[in-house]
């Protein structure tokens, strides 16, 4: 796979789970209301650990994208990085608070 094809294969996931992201947000919050101050806490905490790696997420794409052609390969593996923890922690928030 060259650049350009992992560059859009990336957005293309990123763009798919921000867009899961936001329906499953509208819902998490309509139910979080009926939480306990605990329990939302936790979402609340939860919620910002997503903020804070789809915005690293977004930046790794942004430095690969902006990468020379010889350069792209090293930022290939931390951009996978962050997709899978990214990945992951969507999961388990949408899974916590179902």
């Amino acid at each position: 796979m060259d650049k350009e094809e992992f560059i859009k294969k990336m957005k293309d996931e990123f763009n798919d789970l921000n867009y899961r992201w936001n329906i499953e947000r509208n819902k998490l919050e309509a139910k979080a209301q009926h939480l306990s101050a605990d329990a939302r806490k936790t979402f609340d905490e939860e919620f910002e650990k997503l903020k804070k790696l789809r915005k690293q997420m977004k930046d790794k794409l942004t430095k690969l994208d902006n990468s020379s052609e010889s350069a792209w390969t090293d930022f290939k593996e931390g951009t996978e990085q962050a997709w899978t923890a990214l990945s992951k922690a969507f999961k388990k928030a949408r899974s916590h608070f179902k």
